[in-house]
């Protein structure tokens, strides 16, 4: 079932401005879509109104997360790596407590976004590393010991490429690594069984992101997903009412189902 698109509404983050809350905001005065805007601070005021299930949020994580919270939505656990998908990484990752990372390995935090993704070495000075990369160290270094992160062998990718997929279709793609243009891209065919056997695994999300590279040894592996609702627009990878639309069905499944329409739910304006 499908929420009224009738009362759909975009609740934007005012103290934001970026490139997701824009193109929200592009495609809502496209398709006649009202947009609400509030900042962090002041999003309470759309408490009913995401409570109800009427307004899709588009900001940050924070901004998100608030929304969620305020709409009695539980945070969905974070499926950076599915089980189902494990085939494709091509290298060993596991969960393991923060205190219990030494020497030189990739971490990766559990909770969404708390921090990005680094390769972390148990011997480097902090005050010698590079701004963005001493942010995630410290950040790390913050946890509770016992917090559990993803921890994994550190690998060499040649490329990395976002697929953008909807109900199993890839619906665009972009590249975001800085390696050179002539580096050999994904094998779209095993990119496209990444979709459809993870879309088809139960309590998959509608809309999601697979973030997929080639290793410096030659095969095509997964870097991680994204869930929709937490997920960052690539320019040039797919329509802006492409990823509105992701973005809608994704809060639409999220919603409690008390509040979807019992009968005649109206196609979304963008289809």
């Amino acid at each position: 079932m499908q929420i009224d698109a009738s009362k759909l509404n975009l609740l934007s983050q005012s103290d934001w401005g970026g490139r997701e809350e824009r193109v929200a905001r592009q495609v809502a005065l496209l398709e006649d879509i009202p947009v609400l805007s509030a900042s962090l601070e002041a999003i309470e005021r759309y408490a009913a109104r995401l409570a109800g299930g009427t307004c899709v949020p588009v900001g940050t994580v924070e901004f998100v997360r608030r929304a969620m919270a305020l709409a009695g939505i539980a945070e969905p656990e974070n499926l950076s790596y599915p089980p189902v998908l494990c085939r494709y990484l091509r290298r060993e990752v596991e969960r393991r407590a923060a205190a219990a990372v030494l020497g030189r390995r990739f971490v990766k935090p559990v909770t969404t976004k708390a921090f990005t993704g680094f390769i972390f070495d148990s011997l480097d000075d902090p005050a010698h590393l590079p701004c963005h990369h001493r942010a995630q160290h410290n950040a790390f270094l913050a946890l509770d010991p016992c917090a559990h992160v993803w921890v994994s062998e550190p690998v060499s990718w040649v490329s990395e490429v976002r697929y953008y997929v909807l109900e199993g279709e890839i619906l665009g793609e972009g590249r975001y690594d800085d390696g050179p243009d002539d580096a050999p891209l994904p094998d779209r065919a095993i990119v496209q069984e990444m979709a459809s056997c993870f879309s088809a695994s139960r309590g998959a999300p509608v809309a999601f992101a697979l973030d997929v590279g080639v290793l410096e040894d030659g095969p095509t592996a997964l870097v991680e997903v994204n869930d929709a609702w937490a997920l960052g627009f690539y320019s040039g990878t797919l329509a802006p009412r492409q990823y509105v639309q992701m973005l809608w069905r994704r809060w639409q499944q999220l919603c409690p189902p008390k509040f979807l329409p019992k009968r005649g739910p109206r196609r979304p304006p963008w289809h």
